[in-house]
């Protein structure tokens, strides 16, 4: 049974190692989300040139 420093030190280990998985976790989403983004972009600006020479070529009509 852990009493007094012990049961502080083991707190404290429990609470740090939470913590760094938790930054690991929060690390790998953002890493995702940052890869998730950029293709959306480049969905984006492709999509953007494929319509702007059409709507160009819908106007001059």
């Amino acid at each position: 049974m852990l009493i007094g420093l012990e049961y502080v030190v083991a707190a404290y280990v429990i609470w740090v190692g939470t913590f760094a998985i938790y930054i690991f976790l929060t690390k790998r989403s953002m890493k995702n989300a940052d890869q998730t983004a950029t293709l959306l972009e480049q969905r984006v600006s492709e999509s953007l040139k494929k319509s702007i020479p059409t709507e160009n070529n819908e106007n001059s009509n």
